[in-house]
């Protein structure tokens, strides 16, 4: 299995990058860090990360998942609003591949336009907004994975997310 981890370029959350590599190292799971840019991202904690590849390098046939990770950045620099992050979201999805967010990455997962009928794990006011519009079914619960799309409330949640990301592809 392999993963791609989409992060903002600045003020990514790094306690849930930090986990999610730890995790998916324990399970024997290839995962890279991509995000728009190649030169180093900053976390919101001050994490430096130097990305593996480039989001525009990403090709849906050469990983399993795309993982939409979140932050304060995914807002500040709307990422949600990025097209070609947008069409790489739901390139992955027409490939048959697994799309996955936590947090307010969801927000980037719902505006591709792949959530119609899919229940969505719990989010903030804000981001249950754009899962509304965009057709998606809000849940109570924090880690859901329906129709090719697997999401998560937070950094609390990613042990339960990962569980469900490894046992879906064995």
């Amino acid at each position: 299995m392999k993963i791609a981890i989409l992060i903002a370029p600045q003020d990514f959350k790094d306690e849930t990058l930090s986990h999610l590599q730890l995790l998916f190292e324990k399970k024997d799971v290839e995962s890279q860090i991509a995000s728009l840019t190649l030169k180093q991202c900053t976390g919101y904690h001050g994490a430096v990360i130097k990305p593996q590849i480039e989001a525009k390098a990403l090709e849906p046939g050469a990983f399993d998942v795309l993982l939409i990770a979140d932050g304060p950045g995914v807002d500040s620099l709307k990422l949600y609003d990025y097209r070609p992050l947008l069409d790489l979201i739901k390139a992955f999805h027409d490939g048959n591949k697994k799309i996955a967010g936590i947090g307010n990455g969801i927000k980037a997962v719902a505006r591709a336009n792949i959530i119609k009928d899919a229940k969505i794990a719990k989010t903030d006011a804000e981001t249950e907004k754009l899962v509304r519009l965009y057709r998606g079914k809000p849940t109570e619960e924090f880690v859901v994975s329906d129709k090719n799309v697997i999401t998560a409330t937070g950094v609390d949640n990613i042990p339960d997310f990962v569980s469900s990301l490894v046992q879906e592809q064995v």
